[in-house]
């Protein structure tokens, strides 16, 4: 069952580093998953 250490941790990392993607980007327009935009709403 434990013949695969590393890849059990690379896994890991991988799923990990995938959930801090979305902030990882510099833009003007770029906002995070759940920012709210309701400062541009209705203007």
């Amino acid at each position: 069952m434990h013949r695969y250490p590393w890849q059990v941790w690379l896994l890991a990392l991988f799923l990990l580093s995938g959930c801090t993607a979305n902030y990882v980007f510099d833009d003007d327009d770029y906002r995070p998953l759940g920012d709210p935009q309701s400062s541009r709403r209705g203007h």
